[in-house]
């Protein structure tokens, strides 16, 4: 007969729980509301893009319209104030956010500020 060599389970200890990084409160509040913004800038693009094709289809409904510049205004407002946020969060986190989700966070949130200046520089 062998004998089966198993390692033996890991307690939790005192000495375990010290080398896990936590946020500070004030940390862990920037980084809540910048990623609400970030999904709020990407639920208005969403909104945005669906009225404008409401929009094209349906060209006597001038409300379909001012929704989806309406939607791109806010898109643009709400993506400034999530670029705004982005430094602080970035200084006061000890690990930053993972790349892909700062990656789309920032393409996000420029891309309705680009659209507004665009859509401005035609007129």
């Amino acid at each position: 007969m062998s004998k089966r060599k198993t390692k033996p389970r890991r307690q939790n200890s005192a000495r375990d729980l010290e080398h896990r990084v936590a946020d500070t409160r004030t940390a862990e509040a920037a980084t809540v509301a910048w990623t609400v913004s970030v999904t709020t800038v990407f639920l208005c693009d969403i909104a945005a893009v669906a009225a404008h094709l409401y929009a094209r289809a349906n060209p006597r409904l001038g409300g379909a319209q001012m929704l989806s510049q309406l939607l791109l205004f806010c898109a643009a407002a709400i993506g400034l104030i999530s670029l705004l946020l982005l430094p602080v969060v970035l200084r006061f986190r000890k690990t930053p956010p993972p790349g892909g989700f700062l990656t789309f966070a920032i393409c996000s949130a420029l891309a309705p500020i680009l659209a507004v200046l665009v859509m401005a520089m035609q007129r």
